[in-house]
């Protein structure tokens, strides 16, 4: 099972953290500031919840169970931003292995 600071050791991955159901930081691992963390981690709850609202919807406009997500990903030019649960990464998308980090990632929830 990765720890966050495993996670740091995949190709394009320069920051991990954990965070809490209220979007506090855990704890984190990599290349990044303290203060950018805790942004970090209330980017990453708030991201979340926003993905469970819309997931909820499609449930019940689709009448089919079965979609809460597992994760989410949100992609810029250079960086995007990969979670699981309270668990995520900041990658480089020219370095990394989306597939590796989602592996990691879902590992690393289950922790």
């Amino acid at each position: 099972m990765p720890d966050l600071e495993s996670l740091t050791m995949l190709k394009g991955v320069v920051a991990v953290l954990r965070f809490h159901d209220d979007g506090t930081l855990a704890e984190a691992a990599g290349r990044v500031d303290q203060v950018d963390l805790q942004l970090a981690a209330e980017l990453c709850y708030a991201n979340g919840r926003i993905v469970h609202h819309g997931s909820d919807m499609l449930a019940t406009l689709s009448g089919t169970v079965g979609w809460p997500p597992r994760g989410w990903m949100m992609m810029g030019d250079e960086l995007s931003v990969c979670a699981v649960a309270e668990v995520a990464c900041f990658v480089r998308n020219r370095e990394v292995s989306f597939n590796e980090v989602f592996c990691g990632l879902t590992e690393a929830a289950r922790a």
